[in-house]
């Protein structure tokens, strides 16, 4: 994880919500995440890394829409932010209401690390936001085929790192998205 000396972003312990504010108007700042960039500063996904850094929890990383904003897939930041710890992690962290936190069973090659924080790959990011029964159907495959043209995926890979997974929920319902985005994207 990045130190907060080393974000180039800038929030309240820099400069007063006042001075913020100011800047934002002048057109120096821009808001990223929950906090400023300037606005020289392009939103790449190291930068807006660092606006995820400073809420994400010890061990835990940066998941599904969260992933995907950070990625490029998405033009503005979930919220809550959507974080998780991987299975085993015995603390969890108090939940603080900026972010959503859940337990996953994770590999080590499914992470990836960004601008200092830890976040799901893109072919695990997108196998998430298909599996995730609390978006609709349309907006799910809307985020998958942002998150696969932003990183050279397919539906076929999406398909095959869904099968690849042993015993996971929502199995069937990310299969007829799957099927869904093919029948559209044609």
């Amino acid at each position: 994880m990045r130190s907060p000396s080393s974000s180039p972003l800038i929030g309240t312990a820099t400069l007063s919500i006042a001075e913020l504010s100011a800047a934002r108007l002048d057109g120096e700042l821009y808001p990223l995440a929950e906090m400023f960039c300037p606005v020289d500063l392009p939103p790449f996904p190291a930068v807006r890394a660092a606006g995820l850094a400073a809420e994400l929890p010890e061990y835990a990383f940066v998941e599904r829409l969260s992933a995907a904003w950070l990625h490029g897939a998405l033009a503005e930041p979930p919220r809550p932010a959507q974080f998780a710890l991987p299975s085993g992690i015995g603390a969890r962290p108090r939940r603080p209401r900026a972010y959503a936190l859940r337990q996953v069973v994770i590999t080590e090659r499914e992470l990836v690390i960004i601008g200092g924080c830890t976040v799901t790959s893109p072919a695990r990011t997108l196998v998430d936001v298909l599996l995730d029964d609390e978006l609709d159907t349309q907006r799910a495959i809307a985020v998958a085929s942002a998150i696969a043209f932003t990183a050279g995926l397919s539906p076929a890979i999406a398909r095959a790192s869904l099968r690849s997974r042993y015993r996971v929920p929502n199995t069937v319902l990310a299969e007829e998205r799957i099927r869904l985005w093919l029948a559209n994207h044609r």
